[in-house]
C-alpha cells in the first residue's frame, strides 16, 4: 500500500471523516490519526493542519472510501473500530458510517458487527497492536 497514494490518501480522508461525525475530536483522536498519517508517510503537520480543518473543509465531502483491495478495506474498517472506541463509545453516525464503508467496498453488515464485537470482547489487546495498515506497508 506504501506506493498507492490513493488507497493511503483514501485511508487518511476515510478516518478524518469518522472522527468529525460525532462534531468532536478528543486528542487521543488526533493522536491516532497522527499514528496513522505517520506509518503512511504523511507528513505531521499536513494531518494537523487536516484536523484543524475538518469541519470547515468543504471539499472533503462524504463519500466512504473504496480501497483498491479488499485487504486494505477490511484493515482500514479494523483501524477504524479501533478509532472510534477511543472515546469509549461508538455513536449512531459512526457506525452508521462504518456500514456506508463496509457496503461501499463488498463485505458485509454481519462482517462489520462481527468486528464490532470482537473489538469489545478484546479491547484491551487490540489497543495494544500495531495497526492494521502496517501490515500491507511495502
Amino acid at each position: 500500500m506504501k506506493n498507492d497514494y490513493l488507497d493511503r490518501s483514501s485511508y487518511v480522508k476515510g478516518l478524518l471523516l469518522l472522527i468529525g461525525k460525532d462534531k468532536r475530536i478528543t486528542d487521543e483522536e488526533r493522536d491516532f490519526l497522527h499514528r496513522v498519517g505517520t506509518a503512511l508517510s504523511f507528513n505531521k503537520k499536513f494531518i494537523e493542519q487536516a484536523i484543524n480543518e475538518l469541519f470547515e473543509n468543504k471539499y472533503l465531502g462524504n463519500e466512504p472510501p473504496v480501497f483498491s483491495q479488499k485487504q486494505y478495506a477490511e484493515a482500514f474498517l479494523r483501524d477504524a473500530i479501533t478509532l472510534v472506541f477511543v472515546d469509549h463509545e461508538l455513536s449512531k453516525e459512526e457506525f452508521d458510517w462504518l456500514q456506508s464503508v463496509a457496503v461501499a467496498n463488498g463485505m458485509s453488515n454481519d462482517w462489520l458487527k462481527n468486528e464490532l464485537e470482537q473489538y469489545q470482547s478484546d479491547r484491551d489487546s487490540c489497543r495494544s497492536q500495531k495497526l492494521e495498515v502496517e501490515k500491507y506497508l511495502i
